[in-house]
């Protein structure tokens, strides 16, 4: 196809639940990935057709590298030239995402003076405990590791009802791979309070795991939260 017959959308034109803004609303800004999230600070497209996701993609495109797969290194680092350079950003724009991730970097700063390792369960079990014990309906997210098995992020993938969430398992990989993770830990909540895994929890992570194998990035655990306890398929002997 040529590019003359490619068919450009503006964000308005996407269906409703995969626009950033109403995505967020609806799920929370974890749910959102890099592009969008960048997408919902530039707001605004280019005249050539591209919508503020493609010039967000392009962005990161510009900055990846063998050793910054996701470009997010490079983005925390980059000038208001080198942002200038991709097509679509002006200064104005190119001055609205450094503040973004200048604001991001001071946050993290003052948070954590190092990343936290996950050496057992339990600690990334009351890393996340206070969060997802008072949930009212499900929620299934991924810790992303490094190779010191430190945290990257925390990444909601999707919400459901009191009883069940539908997990795909690309929406779990495609978030491991943005964030460069080395390895995931699987985590996601029961609002009954009881952690026990059922069968779906079983199915899925075995699903999970075989997926895992075959894209190289390891899952170290599937925790499930319930009333300030939790259940360890590590711990049980389950991966």
């Amino acid at each position: 196809m040529s590019e003359t017959n490619i068919v450009k959308y503006t964000i308005k034109e996407m269906p409703e639940d995969e626009r950033p803004q109403e995505k967020l609303i609806k799920y929370g800004p974890e749910i959102l990935s890099n592009s969008e999230l960048i997408a919902l600070i530039i707001r605004t497209g280019s005249k050539k057709g591209d919508n503020a996701i493609d010039i967000a993609r392009n962005i990161f495109n510009s900055m990846r590298s063998e050793h910054d797969r996701d470009g997010l290194n490079a983005l925390k680092n980059a000038s208001l030239k080198d942002l200038m350079k991709v097509e679509g950003i002006g200064e104005a724009k190119a001055a609205m995402i450094m503040a973004a991730v200048q604001l991001g970097v001071r946050l993290s700063q003052s948070q954590y003076d190092t990343k936290i390792r996950i050496t057992s369960p339990s600690i990334a079990a009351s890393y996340v405990m206070s969060q997802m014990s008072v949930l009212k309906s499900e929620h299934f997210k991924i810790i992303t590791l490094n190779t010191k098995k430190e945290i990257n992020y925390i990444r909601e993938i999707s919400k459901g009802t009191v009883n069940m969430t539908i997990v795909h398992p690309r929406e779990v990989f495609r978030a491991a791979i943005e964030d460069n993770a080395h390895s995931i830990i699987l985590l996601h909540n029961h609002p009954t309070g009881d952690p026990t895994p059922s069968k779906e929890d079983l199915k899925l992570t075995d699903t999970l795991v075989k997926s895992s194998e075959i894209l190289g990035i390891e899952i170290v655990d599937h925790i499930i939260i319930g009333d300030n306890v939790y259940y360890s398929f590590l711990e049980k002997g389950l991966i």
